[in-house]
């Protein structure tokens, strides 16, 4: 009988091979079609798109206000009205609608929504408030 200690050439091939199996279905789980990297950039998209939706809509919100409370009391939105909300607005956001009753904000370029959102005057001291939504 003899007394060698180590380990054999067989187990250290299963061992690497082990190890290789990990390591591919590792890089598939980061890197495939449905992997950590491609839902976090997806994820990141559709953060971004949400809080351009979220800044149109509070905009908005406050414009809506502004008609109900009797601050904007013409029919239709004047171009203080617009300088004012533009005002608020970061770079790259848009408000439109001057010498009309129906304000809207575009997104900033490259964001694309499945419907604008606006306020629309629909007599002195009324309108009807349309929130943006997102694409799905």
């Amino acid at each position: 009988m003899r007394n060698q200690k180590g380990i054999t050439l067989i187990a250290l091939v299963i061992t690497i091979i082990v190890l290789l199996i990990l390591a591919g279905v590792s890089i598939a789980m980061l890197t495939g079609q449905n992997g950590i990297l491609t839902r976090a950039t997806d994820a990141k998209n559709e953060t971004a798109t949400a809080e351009v939706v979220e800044r149109i809509n509070m905009e908005l919100s406050a414009v809506y206000a502004l008609v109900l409370s009797g601050d904007i009391t013409g029919t239709t939105f004047s171009t203080d009205d617009i300088q004012a909300v533009q005002k608020n607005l970061p770079s790259g956001y848009t408000a439109k609608g001057e010498d009309t009753a129906t304000l809207t904000i575009e997104p900033p370029s490259g964001v694309t929504l499945a419907e604008e959102g606006s306020v629309q005057i629909t007599s002195a001291g009324h309108a009807t408030y349309t929130p943006a939504k997102a694409n799905s």
